[in-house]
């Protein structure tokens, strides 16, 4: 027989699994907590008995959407040695998972918390490890680096790649439309790393 934590449970996670559904449909910003317990067949009060608030239930959604990435990330890195090669492959896969999934991927962004409200240590460790990756591939390409400035370094690559791809699947007027997109990623990268290696060459 379920316990009353196996229900609330299972409570948790069919809304979790509405919300979801919602978002990759509409988006994040059309969220609302009735629409979301109407599919899942449940009362209003129930979403407040299983998440703080909606804030809450958006965060465990970005949390899955980020572990969805992180296997992407993974998968296009494995066995993979080269850091330029790594580099390249991390930016064009964060691209193509964002064209995959852009209103699940937009709520990791666009999602505004209540006043007060700060992001969970939890959350903004998953969010860090994702860096990681790209802080593994800098490495040997920047050794002169401090582990602080490698941290710093990684967080402005991500930030390069991050507002050249929100941008373009945008249709902002800056953006790169179509099947230009990869190549002028792949470019950008490509100038971006000898530009490093410039840099290590004076450092030496």
């Amino acid at each position: 027989m379920a316990t009353r934590d196996d229900k609330r449970q299972d409570l948790r996670t069919r809304i979790i699994e509405a919300a979801e559904a919602r978002i990759a449909a509409d988006g994040v910003q059309t969220l609302r907590a009735r629409d979301v317990m109407s599919d899942v067949g449940a009362a209003l009060g129930g979403l407040y008995n299983a998440f703080e608030d909606l804030d809450d239930l958006v965060l465990r959604v970005n949390s899955q959407t980020l572990a969805r990435l992180k296997v992407v990330l993974q998968a296009a890195i494995a066995g993979n040695g080269d850091p330029r090669a790594a580099l390249k492959v991390l930016a064009l896969a964060y691209l193509g998972f964002a064209q995959d999934n852009p209103r699940l991927w937009s709520a990791l962004f666009e999602h505004r918390y209540a006043p007060g409200k700060s992001i969970p240590d939890w959350h903004l460790a998953e969010q860090t490890e994702l860096l990681a990756y790209i802080s593994a591939a800098l490495r040997p390409l920047q050794p002169s680096l401090t582990d602080a400035a490698l941290t710093l370094r990684a967080r402005t690559f991500f930030g390069a790649i991050h507002g050249i791809v929100a941008s373009s699947l945008a249709g902002r007027f800056v953006g790169v439309s179509g099947g230009d997109l990869a190549r002028e990623i792949a470019e950008f990268l490509d100038l971006l790393v000898s530009g490093m290696a410039e840099k290590e060459e004076e450092r030496g």
